[in-house]
């Protein structure tokens, strides 16, 4: 009993540590590029993001412990699944034949393709409220990309690793789009003023990003894409008028701190889903319509 107490505390430990330094790295690079490109205006940034900052760093640290074992283990299962039962719709040989770095390539094109869907799906009614999570921080930062609620993970890993993997792609290319995308989902996050110039025509810039996170303005349901903006150009919602200067976040209600972030899918399915109440007509007059 104390042995297997002790493997699970070595293991969370583990998993903190190895968060911690994930972290580190990325608080680094991204933090450095601030203050180089924005000097002084980043230390202000900073100053007003740390309410948010410390919401995120708590689902950071929470989904290390709790969720990213799962996400592991469901990515397995897929994987097992697609090679027991030969569900992939295209045969591995051909990404053999065509070389490492063109399935690299389109393991990542296909896999923003994928994604870009899932998550114009997940800006819809019934998904929304577990992806709002994501959108309720206010000072948007590289961050922000830790700001997701457990449900939402789940889809995005069961949906993108899923159909990838159906599309027979390589262990090791599955593995490089997630690494890949989550670094560049970081980079898209940070506060950068830049937009590419002829370049943005095939990717997607930080200001293209922060016009997705918009509160309550006509950019706010646009800009699906994590790499590629030619996605949001094919199918209507590409929107960048100039650099975002508006405000950021949701006008949902998502209740206080990291626990009413949390709680606040079941929260607003549960109103959803309760039946509403009926007028009664008013006394004076009992034939009037009720509505």
């Amino acid at each position: 009993m104390f042995e297997s107490v002790m493997g699970v505390l070595q293991s969370a430990a583990q998993s903190l540590r190895i968060a911690a330094e994930l972290l580190g790295w990325s608080t680094l690079m991204f933090g450095s590029l601030a203050l180089l490109v924005k000097g002084r205006e980043a230390l202000e940034a900073l100053r007003r993001a740390a309410k948010e900052l410390r919401v995120n760093l708590a689902i950071h640290f929470l989904d290390a412990l709790f969720v990213a074992p799962v996400l592991a283990i469901l990515t397995t299962l897929i994987r097992l699944g697609v090679n027991h039962y030969s569900l992939a719709l295209i045969d591995g040989g051909l990404w053999s034949w065509l070389g490492t770095p063109a399935t690299f390539v389109m393991a990542v094109f296909v896999g923003d393709f994928i994604s870009y869907w899932r998550h114009r799906l997940e800006h819809t009614r019934w998904l929304w409220p577990a992806h709002a999570i994501h959108h309720s921080d206010t000072e948007v930062t590289w961050l922000t990309l830790s700001r997701f609620h457990p449900l939402n993970r789940l889809l995005t890993t069961g949906v993108d690793v899923g159909l990838l993997a159906l599309l027979g792609f390589p262990d090791w290319a599955l593995i490089g789009n997630v690494i890949l995308r989550h670094y560049y989902g970081e980079f898209i996050h940070a506060d950068l003023p830049w937009m590419y110039g002829p370049v943005r025509a095939v990717f997607v810039s930080p200001v293209m990003h922060r016009w997705h996170h918009a509160r309550d303005v006509t950019g706010a349901g646009s800009n699906f894409a994590t790499v590629f903006s030619v996605f949001d150009r094919a199918f209507g919602t590409y929107y960048v008028p100039g650099l975002c200067t508006v405000p950021l976040g949701v006008t949902d209600d998502m209740g206080k701190g990291t626990l009413g972030q949390l709680l606040y899918p079941f929260v607003a399915w549960g109103a959803a889903l309760r039946p509403r109440a009926k007028k009664t007509a008013p006394a004076d007059n009992p034939q009037a319509d009720v509505v």
